[in-house]
């Protein structure tokens, strides 16, 4: 299914807020802080390289990636 460039962006954007609301209750800590911890994530880089499709996951899904990769496990990335 070919997704229009806009529709690529707003659905990253949609994901990397739906990411920054978690960290925030995970690490109880602010939006910025959030965001700074949010970019330097492998998955974040993954996300918004449209080459990786990661878009195309669920919230969820990418959360549990983010999880996993914040846990010490990044080797799931690997295999989308």
């Amino acid at each position: 299914m070919m997704i229009s460039g806009a529709d690529q962006k707003k659905a990253m954007r949609r994901i990397a807020s739906f990411l920054v609301e978690n960290i925030m209750i995970d690490k109880n800590c602010s939006r910025d802080e959030a965001v700074e911890y949010l970019i330097k994530t492998t998955v974040y880089a993954a996300l918004m390289d449209e080459e990786t499709e990661l878009y195309l996951e669920s919230r969820e899904g990418v959360l549990d990636m983010l999880r996993e990769e914040l846990a010490g496990n990044p080797c799931r990335l690997l295999e989308v």
